[in-house]
């Protein structure tokens, strides 16, 4: 007698694969979304943390109690270098930081993810300990 696989039996294989696949293959992709937003929530709360420090430094070493300036040089495609130790590279990544502006009060951002785009602004207001918060579009809720 011949030993082979049945028809049957071949057939109950490819939809047991195709079932898996159509379970598992969702599953892959949001994990990818997730692990961008996860990378975005760590750089906000390292440029906050940076933010912070520079923040205490001049109120330590007596310059007052303003809030630093963010960025060194606005034209050389870096972002937040005057408060991290390696600024993040402009419009670079999965995740794309990009300076909007800059004014006395407040400096302005958007962040992109997956064509998701969202505002946040650093308010230089020390009496509010100088936030740097999300305050408008797709991502604000996903980045909380």
């Amino acid at each position: 007698m011949k030993k082979a696989f049945s028809l049957i039996e071949l057939i109950f294989v490819i939809v047991i694969i195709g079932i898996l696949a159509g379970i598992a293959l969702p599953k892959l992709f949001s994990g990818v979304d997730d692990a961008l937003y996860s990378k975005a929530q760590t750089q906000i709360a390292t440029i906050r943390a940076g933010i912070s420090s520079s923040y205490s430094k001049n109120i330590m070493s007596g310059e007052g109690d303003s809030c630093p300036e963010l960025e060194k040089d606005t034209d050389d495609g870096y972002v937040f270098e005057n408060v991290l130790a390696q600024p993040l590279k402009e419009n670079s990544g999965n995740v794309k930081w990009k300076y909007e502006s800059n004014s006395s009060t407040e400096t302005n951002y958007t962040l992109t993810i997956d064509n998701k785009s969202s505002k946040f602004v650093y308010e230089k207001n020390s009496s509010q300990n100088c936030p740097f918060k999300c305050y408008s579009g797709d991502l604000c809720d996903k980045l909380k």
